[in-house]
């Protein structure tokens, strides 16, 4: 996969998976400007690899220009003795022969003739001129070169040996050197030559120390901007929660409306859509909290709770019916007639899981295609397959689908690769397992595999599996803590319509005051507060109200968007009793009123 550049504001950062690890590499502008030393790289995607070519080449060019120098002194002082002109004139071809080997994209090639052409040359030099050029100073070059030429870990570790190895020699024939050439030099031509030979030296560990150097110096900015990353990403998502929360709940009014008025049937089908598109968003933003929270190193939550099979999987199909029905696609249920009427599992993260799948369906399925949702028992586990018809997926990309980013772009069919990431990542959680089986211009099929584990009625949560169509909420007074004036207005419309009496204030302490003078004649039934509120929060208001003999038996219902975060698991633990999450679904706000009502047909 290629490289992704990120624009920061520090120069060229290569972020891109290396060797399993996040890799930081830094090329100077004007070495990549110079089209010579990019001999090569025509044609290669990963940036990476194009920085390695590129770095070979500058190293091949300063290789040659320093034997071409020093070596031609050295052949000119010591009268062109054969032992050192056929030695340099053999490594300059063949120092030469790394650039032809990029130009043929034998990159592997070029890179082990520069390195191990030095680590001979600097043995041989070394016992030819021995202290003269004192090269043991290159073992220094080698080893950081090692890391930055090659990719591959076994090709590193020969290198770095072959560089001990060397270091050993060169120390031994500073010791003794039975071979040394007999050097009647001046005393001001040996320190020109050595000058010569540190000042190559100096300037080739600079080169390649640069994306060392240059790491340590951005590793501050790089943490600086994964935390603005991180704050950008809170931020947004906070800010389209609440506008998004509104969206939700003018969708759901207006479905009601159209349904109870047979006058408004003409926008039928466009109150559906919007309430299909306020939906589809919801998950949007679902899967960026869930990214969020697994990027951030916490584990989401899982329940284990039972639940009606058939209508679940009924009511998440009704979401997309809209979608299919405008893309001329069709969404066919089948049950395995084994497959048991309750089961236990995590509606929400199966919801989302599912949700994720039918929406990848529809987005790659064929016009007039079936999106085809089975639903089977084996003897240890349950199995939901999603399959359209469609181009496929490439088997060069099947291993790769449910990695982080991955998305196929084709035409006007986009996605944002974190679907899939997440579907994954909610399986395994569950204990599960997901695969994907694909042919092209065929068949696509996602299975995800859970543990079986079957249910009795008796396990449901009161009015589990009901669709509340009727509206049996008459005189229940519910008191509200919402700081958003829209929400707070869209929210009492709703509550007005399934009858409650209710009371909405802007925060805790408006809340606790209230409350505290309506016990002196009648209690609230329901409290429903948020966790984030100004004057007094949710965790403090939740404790105060539990600390009030009067208050502490009303029931808590925390709305939320931050169902991974630890202020949930804060008030929960100060005594709030259920949570729902935001945005608000109508029905479940209504299930979990009449549920802590008791008012819910028992199973």
């Amino acid at each position: 996969m290629a490289a992704d550049s990120i624009k920061l504001p520090f120069k060229r950062l290569i972020f891109r998976p290396l060797d399993g690890q996040l890799a930081l590499f830094y090329i100077p502008g004007n070495m990549k400007r110079i089209k010579f030393f990019s001999i090569g790289t025509q044609g290669l995607a990963d940036q990476g690899d194009v920085d390695r070519v590129i770095l070979v080449n500058w190293l091949c060019a300063i290789t040659a220009s320093a034997i071409l120098t020093i070596g031609g002194l050295i052949c000119y002082y010591f009268n062109w003795k054969p032992s050192l002109v056929i030695a340099f004139s053999l490594e300059f071809l063949l120092n030469a022969s790394v650039m032809v080997f990029n130009y043929f994209k034998r990159y592997r090639v070029a890179a082990m003739v520069l390195y191990y052409l030095q680590c001979v040359s600097i043995v041989y030099y070394s016992i030819l001129l021995g202290r003269l050029l004192r090269l043991d100073i290159v073992l220094i070059l080698l080893f950081a070169v090692v890391y930055l030429i090659f990719k591959e870990k076994k090709l590193r570790q020969w290198g770095a040996f072959i560089a001990f190895v060397d270091f050993v020699i060169i120390e031994l024939l500073y010791y003794k050197n039975p071979f040394q050439v007999p050097i009647h030099l001046t005393y001001t031509f040996t320190y020109w030559i050595q000058l010569l030979v540190i000042f190559v030296i100096t300037g080739i560990i600079i080169l390649v120390s640069m994306p060392y150097v240059r790491s340590n110096d951005t590793n501050e900015e790089l943490k600086r901007a994964n935390r603005l990353i991180r704050i950008f990403v809170a931020q947004i998502t906070h800010e389209l929660r609440t506008p998004l929360d509104s969206i939700h709940h003018v969708s759901q009014l207006l479905r009601k409306e159209v349904k109870k008025d047979p006058s408004l049937a003409k926008i039928e089908t466009l109150v559906e859509i919007g309430w299909t598109v306020s939906s589809t968003a919801r998950n949007i933003v679902n899967n960026v909290l869930d990214l969020a929270e697994i990027e951030a190193g916490k584990t989401p939550v899982t329940v284990k709770e039972a639940f009606r099979v058939r209508p679940f999987f009924e009511k998440i199909l009704e979401v997309h019916r809209i979608i299919t029905e405008r893309a001329k696609m069709n969404l066919e249920l089948t049950f395995d007639p084994k497959m048991p009427a309750i089961l236990f599992g995590d509606p929400l993260n199966i919801n989302q899981v599912l949700t994720n799948l039918l929406s990848n369906a529809i987005k790659y399925g064929a016009e007039n295609s079936p999106i085809e949702i089975t639903v089977a028992a084996q003897e240890n586990f349950w199995e939901v397959k999603v399959a359209n018809h469609g181009n496929g997926i490439p088997p060069s990309r099947i291993k790769e689908v449910f990695d982080l980013f991955v998305t196929s772009r084709t035409g006007h069919v986009q996605g944002s690769g974190l679907g899939l990431y997440i579907v994954k990542t909610k399986v395994e959680l569950m204990g599960g397992l997901v695969r994907v089986q694909s042919q092209p211009q065929g068949l696509t099929v996602f299975s995800i595999v859970l543990p079986l584990q079957e249910g009795k009625p008796r396990d449901l949560p009161s009015g589990a599996g009901t669709d509340l169509d009727t509206d049996d909420l008459e005189k229940i007074k519910v008191l509200v803590a919402e700081d958003d004036k829209l929400t707070s207005f869209l929210l009492s419309r709703f509550l007005e319509d399934i009858g409650c009496l209710f009371t909405i204030v802007d925060n805790g302490r408006e809340l606790l005051d209230i409350a505290e003078k309506k016990c002196q004649d009648e209690c609230p039934d329901i409290i429903m507060l948020d966790c984030h509120m100004p004057v007094l929060n949710g965790v403090e208001t939740i404790r105060l109200l539990k600390q009030n003999p009067a208050l502490r038996h009303v029931p808590i219902i925390i709305a939320t968007g931050d169902i991974y975060s630890q202020k949930l698991d804060e008030m929960l633990s100060a005594g709030a009793n259920t949570y729902i999450k935001k945005p608000i679904d109508h029905n479940a706000l209504k299930k979990a009123i009449l549920l802590h009502m008791k008012k819910l047909p028992q199973n």
